[in-house]
């Protein structure tokens, strides 16, 4: 009897233990986001951020040159809501962001020491693609962000803030870019030769404008455009800038750059 006893106990405690073993194999963590930023002109270096169900996540750096290999690893914790990433109780390692906000196929680090924007490769969260970009692939949109973007401006402080644009805005922009091209064809390369960065704001009369600035294409780093803003100072017609302002549906203060 106490034999039958015993032998019942361990085939039980087998059967739990296999139990447990499932259920442990069926709770794996698994990866809700993935971006990635390559960047060629420094032989191939890249950026990669993945966020994991068990609100994990791995942010990976690798440099490559000709004299040097580095690869760089970051892991904490964060937790998702929304649209939104946030980074608590510590902030983000890299650039001490305390959130970071994903839209438009890209995860942008907020208020950190220095902006990051990542493009989005996997994505498995809840989030809103509010922008479809398919049609308009030269363009990049920014978050605005008044200690970085400034002097962009010409307002004073505290008296704009960041927005952004629908796909019908959005048509309408593409629409007012293409004729200031237009009206100034003279004095500007084709509009298909630039890539175009925006920044999207309400001004102070509470109305919607956007920041353009647009450079000619480079061959050798075609996709480092959307990544972060291109900084040049002179360039002639390869660096231009304006305002569209879709509250009166126009635009203004085209300004061409100077040559070298």
């Amino acid at each position: 009897m106490k034999v039958k006893i015993t032998l019942s106990l361990v085939v039980l405690g087998l059967f739990i233990q296999c139990k447990e073993d499932k259920t442990k194999k069926s709770v794996q963590k698994v990866e809700k986001l993935s971006a990635l930023n390559s960047y060629n002109f420094i032989e191939k270096s890249s950026i990669k951020f993945q966020f994991f169900s068990d609100s994990s996540y791995i942010f990976t750096i690798i440099e490559k040159g000709k004299n040097h290999n580095k690869r760089e690893t970051f892991n904490d914790f964060c937790y998702s809501k929304n649209d939104t990433i946030y980074f608590s109780p510590t902030r983000f390692p890299y650039n001490r962001s305390e959130k970071a906000v994903i839209k438009n196929n890209f995860i942008e680090f907020i208020g950190g020491e220095f902006p990051l924007k990542i493009e989005i490769q996997k994505n498995l969260l809840q989030t809103k693609n509010k922008l479809n970009l398919q049609k308009y692939n030269n363009y990049a949109f920014f978050s605005f962000e008044e200690e970085f973007h400034k002097n962009y401006f010409n307002y004073k402080p505290n008296t704009i803030k960041a927005s952004d644009l629908n796909q019908k805005e959005l048509v309408e922009m593409d629409q007012i870019l293409k004729k200031s091209f237009s009206d100034n064809a003279s004095k500007l390369r084709k509009f298909d030769k630039y890539v175009y960065q925006c920044i999207v704001i309400i001004n102070e009369n509470q109305e919607k404008e956007i920041l353009i600035n647009s450079y000619c294409k480079d061959p050798r780093d075609e996709k480092g455009f959307k990544y972060s803003l291109i900084q040049m100072n002179d360039g002639g017609n390869c660096n231009i800038s304006l305002k569209i302002n879709l509250t009166k549906h126009n635009y203004s203060d085209l300004n061409i750059s100077g040559s070298a």
